[in-house]
C-alpha cells in the first residue's frame, strides 16, 4: 500500500469513528466549537 493510500484509509477511518461518536446521541445538536473539541480530543487520543 502506498503512503498516500495509507493516509487516505486512515483519514476515512477517523471520520467513521467521529461519525459513530456523534451518532451516540442522535438528538444532540453540536456547535462548531463542540465538533472542533471532538476532533481535537480524537487526534490527541490517537497520538497516545
Amino acid at each position: 500500500m502506498s503512503s498516500e493510500k495509507g493516509i487516505l484509509v486512515a483519514q476515512k477511518a477517523a471520520m467513521f469513528d467521529l461519525i459513530q461518536i456523534i451518532k451516540q446521541q442522535p438528538d444532540k445538536t453540536y456547535t462548531v466549537d463542540e465538533i472542533e473539541a471532538l476532533i481535537v480530543a480524537y487526534i490527541k487520543g490517537a497520538e497516545q
